[in-house]
């Protein structure tokens, strides 16, 4: 619980300004013996410092737009080989989950449940979101692949969207490393 504060006693005509406290009496320093100066007593904050900071502010925003748009002075670090892939088609079953194909196949590679499968719909509900800002079709397919290091990506080729799914820990990994492995089911 915050404790509401009283407001400062003002100094009398021959009392010098650091003689000012608050109303409660003298403050801990001063209860433990230890004198407190304010360095800027009497004087407004240097206006060059928070000019200078301002500008440092500013310089940073504008060098960090500068390398976003134009690419110079930025890295990228190339994708690893592909050692696996597939292209996925995610249709919805209108039940909260989702049933992945193989673009192109007939057969289910498998059934995904909401509560259960909730990192993969997760994921997929965030593509669908950023295919509709794209106006993208929905119903195209994705790219999962294994590169060589063990890179699992999974990606969006109409958005341009890349999520490395290692970032995510080695659970949520192997729920999109079974979809690259699983045989689909003929149907």
């Amino acid at each position: 619980m915050r404790r509401r504060s009283t407001p400062r006693k003002q100094p009398a005509d021959d009392e010098p300004a650091s003689a000012v406290r608050w109303a409660g009496g003298p403050d801990r320093a001063e209860r433990k013996g230890v004198s407190v100066s304010d360095p800027f007593e009497g004087r407004p904050f240097p206006r060059a410092v928070l000019i200078g900071a301002a500008l440092l502010i500013g310089f940073v925003i504008l060098a960090a737009a500068l390398v976003r748009v134009t690419g110079v002075g930025g890295t990228e670090t190339p994708l690893p080989p592909v050692v696996e892939l597939r292209e996925l088609v995610f249709i919805d079953d209108g039940a909260g989950g989702a049933v992945v194909r193989i673009a192109g196949e007939n057969g289910t590679v498998a059934e995904l449940r909401s509560g259960i499968d909730g990192f993969v719909l997760g994921v997929m509900r965030g593509m669908v979101r950023e295919r509709k800002a794209y106006d993208a079709p929905i119903d195209a397919p994705y790219l999962l692949s294994l590169r060589e290091g063990g890179v699992l990506l999974f990606e969006d080729p109409l958005t341009g969207r890349r999520i490395d799914l290692r970032a995510f820990g080695p659970t949520n990994t192997e729920a999109f490393a079974r979809l690259l492995r699983a045989e689909p089911d003929p149907q």
